[in-house]
């Protein structure tokens, strides 16, 4: 399918990449979740009655915070408790008039509890460390709902099959592993000042929330302190609201470059993304952007990336993630990743297309990391992961690095995802779990584009499908500002960078 007359897609990458280096941020939206935590740990911050103000503007009719079904009950469970500590400040005037933040807490308790019960039938989603997330967050609304005054007010249960063990643990000790300074909320009181997490660039686990806890409840004595000035400009930027991470720079740049190239876009329009990120990825590893502790899938995905524009490393840091079947994303880890085993095995494949010297032990780990992604593809033929609340993302990375480096064994599992595509487009075009959306119609066209050739069986109604996903990328993906969130940290976020090289690079792809 070719782009109308009036779209130049070439200049919009060009202006795509030049937009990611010029902000490292990701683009990503104002998060509930850490503007709340804000809210309740840094009250002396600059912007504390426009966090507030935030809040009380972002509940929705039913007194919830945040995305559709369970993902709504970490953010309300941050804001909740964030009220309940403004209304609990000892001395000094209210940010806002106590009423309507006794309203709005209450509410937020209903929402919580309705969201809690539901949890027997429908368990909790998989957000970031939800399982320890969500034990503190219960702990301070029932240390605090006293300040709501008389009225029917209960102490919140956790959610079905939920424990504070976990947490215990973490405040015991764990929380000095380098994967802990992202969730450093959550630690309490031994966290403040922890020498463990030192900040890098001022900002703690690339979280203004575990920045924010590192500091501590009082204001610093040091009001130049980099990790204070980090905060100011924070909420500064954001009107006293803060974005789910600080950075997500080399995942960004790594993940468009790898996107595009693929497409078909040339390998000098690509080539500045690849000239700030880590150096030696093959032997030491890539985090997801400074701060972060380093992990297998940013690493896989820069690797491939480097592969992709003629820079190729020998991806020796993964192979500390083997973990037999498969890969893991950290160590230690709770919860296995499709994504990451894909973009894993898309690294390794890449180096064996090389021919390196130890072939069959890349073959090997090609080859197992294949068929644990095939037995958990989901009897539909979609796959699901827990990075991206879409399965539409899922099904694209584990069926195109399954088509690209293990595909006569994954023909069937292929053909079954195509199917599943073709039966879930909307009647206007898009794809999307819940309402249509560019993002997840992008996925959707770029799995087909590539899973499809003349003569299957299936090409004609693939090709009708691409055509009319590409209308849609068309009318609504390409001016569109505003993403919905589902991209799986704490909270769902949205990375607008990421979203609009999805979009170009399955038009551009559809186009050649």
């Amino acid at each position: 399918m070719s782009a109308p007359t009036g779209v130049d897609l070439d200049r919009l990458v060009a202006e795509l990449v030049e937009r990611v280096l010029d902000d490292p941020t990701g683009a990503l939206g104002p998060s509930v979740y850490e503007t709340a935590r804000l809210v309740s740990l840094a009250p002396w911050l600059d912007g504390d009655a426009a966090r507030v103000r935030y809040l009380l503007d972002e509940q929705r009719s039913d007194g919830s915070w945040g995305g559709p079904g369970g993902y709504a009950l970490v953010p309300t469970l941050s804001a909740t408790e964030a009220l309940l500590a403004v209304l609990g400040r000892e001395g000094g005037e209210l940010p806002l008039p106590p009423a309507a933040l006794v309203e709005a807490a209450r509410r937020g308790l209903a929402a919580a509890a309705a969201l809690v019960a539901r949890s027997a039938e429908e368990p909790v989603p998989s957000t970031v460390v939800f399982f320890m997330v969500i034990p503190a967050l219960v702990e301070g609304i029932n240390a605090r709902f006293a300040v709501l005054g008389d009225g029917p007010v209960q102490p919140l249960a956790l959610p079905h099959g939920l424990t504070d063990e976990a947490l215990r643990g973490l405040r015991v000790g764990a929380w000095r592993n380098p994967l802990a300074g992202h969730y450093l909320e959550i630690v309490g009181q031994a966290a403040v000042g922890g020498a463990e997490m030192e900040p890098v660039d001022g900002v703690v686990g690339c979280s203004a929330a575990a920045t924010a806890a590192w500091l501590g409840p009082r204001e610093p004595a040091d009001t130049a302190h980099p990790s204070v000035c980090f905060l100011r400009q924070a909420q500064e930027r954001g009107s006293g609201a803060v974005a789910a991470m600080t950075s997500i720079v080399y995942y960004e740049r790594a993940w468009i470059a790898g996107t595009l190239a693929t497409a078909g876009v040339e390998r000098e329009v690509l080539a500045p993304l690849l000239k700030e990120l880590p150096g030696d990825v093959g032997r030491s590893g890539a985090p997801t952007a400074p701060g972060f502790a380093y992990e297998a899938e940013t690493s896989a995905i820069v690797l491939t990336a480097l592969a992709r524009l003629g820079a190729p490393q020998e991806p020796d840091y993964l192979w500390q993630y083997d973990a037999g079947s498969h890969f893991m994303s950290t160590i230690p880890e709770h919860e296995p990743s499709t994504t990451t085993n894909a973009h894993i095995l898309e690294a390794l494949g890449c180096h064996l297309a090389d021919g390196p010297a130890e072939g069959d032990r890349y073959r090997d780990a090609v080859a197992r990391i294949a068929s644990w992604l095939r037995d958990r593809q989901g009897p539909d033929g979609s796959w699901s992961d827990k990075w991206h609340a879409s399965p539409y993302f899922a099904t694209m990375r584990c069926a195109l690095a399954l088509h690209r480096y293990a595909g006569p064994a994954s023909a069937e599992a292929l053909g079954s995802s195509v199917d599943w595509l073709l039966h879930r487009q909307h009647e206007d075009g898009s794809w999307g779990r819940w309402d249509g959306t560019p993002e997840e119609t992008a996925y959707a066209v770029r799995t087909l584009l590539e899973l499809t050739t003349d003569g299957d069986a299936r090409s004609e109604k693939s090709a009708q499908a691409v055509h009319r996903g590409c209308a849609f990328l068309l009318k609504h993906g390409l001016d569109a500002e505003h993403h919905p969130p589902l991209w799986i940290g704490k909270e769902l976020y949205a990375p607008g960078h990421l979203v609009r090289a999805a979009v170009l690079g399955a038009l551009i792809a559809a186009r050649r």
